[in-house]
């Protein structure tokens, strides 16, 4: 099943050519106003498209610790403490 088309893209990039044009044609007081909400959107839209689209499953990333592991085994020794070569001095 596809999932269904939200044109969230589209309308932050159509509020993007927006803020350009009232640029052009407005005071600043007005742009004050609109540059937050719509550099919000447009990030938000862009950015969260990207980070579904990643690859992701259900477009979260999943932590791996895989270079974070902790052997219960050091060079030498077992888990129960002895070592698994014989000490050549004791012999």
């Amino acid at each position: 099943m596809k999932p269904e088309k939200t044109f969230k893209r589209e309308v932050a990039f159509l509020l993007l050519l927006w803020l350009a044009w009232i640029t052009e044609t407005k005071d600043v007081d007005t742009l004050k106003v609109l540059v937050w909400p719509v550099f919000t959107f447009a990030a938000l839209s862009f950015g969260l498209d990207w980070f579904g689209k990643s690859g992701a499953p259900n477009g979260m990333r999943q932590p791996t610790f895989s270079s974070y592991r902790v052997r219960a085994e050091h060079s030498g020794e077992h888990t129960s403490g002895t070592d698994q070569q014989p000490d050549d001095r004791t012999v």
